[in-house]
């Protein structure tokens, strides 16, 4: 399910930011880790609040400027590294990391594409972790939240723009 050209608008994003990211989600999922994300929810974040355990946060710009954040639990984010590498692990390391960072990579390439008019670059991945970090935006910057459940756990995805 999308998002629609009639929900409410902010000055931050659009729909048109959003369904890439979202189509992106699912077809990164189902294509590098053989599960398909169902997501279950979107919402706007009024301020900071705790972050999952690890999250991958890419940055974008050229005509729209914003940030992909790719968020796991440690068992999500170690599920990601099975599933792409086989390669098991209980906690999160190096390996861990690389593999979280390469899913965020591939999701905003795949939405970068479908946003192809915006003539946008994304940044290398930058991997956090820990427990109960807060992720800060710009004041003017009101992300999305979007939450999905998969066979590796739920995770969520934060999207914000400015054009």
């Amino acid at each position: 399910m999308t998002m629609t050209a009639t929900a409410p608008m902010t000055a931050a994003l659009t729909a048109d930011y959003v369904n890439p990211v979202i189509s992106a989600t699912q077809s990164v999922f189902e294509m590098m880790l053989g599960c398909t994300p169902k997501r279950t929810g979107l919402r706007l974040k009024k301020g900071p609040e705790p972050s999952p355990e690890v999250s991958a946060v890419i940055g974008i710009s050229g005509r729209a400027a914003g940030t992909i954040i790719v968020g796991l639990s440690r068992e999500g984010a170690c599920g990601v590294l099975e599933r792409m590498l086989g390669t098991v692990r209980t906690d999160v390391d190096d390996e861990v990391c690389d593999a979280v960072g390469e899913l965020a990579n591939m999701i905003a390439g795949a939405a970068k594409a479908q946003l192809a008019r915006y003539e946008l670059s994304i940044s290398l991945p930058s991997v956090v972790t820990g427990d109960g970090y807060l992720m800060h935006y710009p004041k003017n910057v009101i992300p999305f939240e979007i939450c999905f459940e998969s066979d590796i756990g739920d995770f969520t995805i934060e999207v914000a723009f400015t054009s």
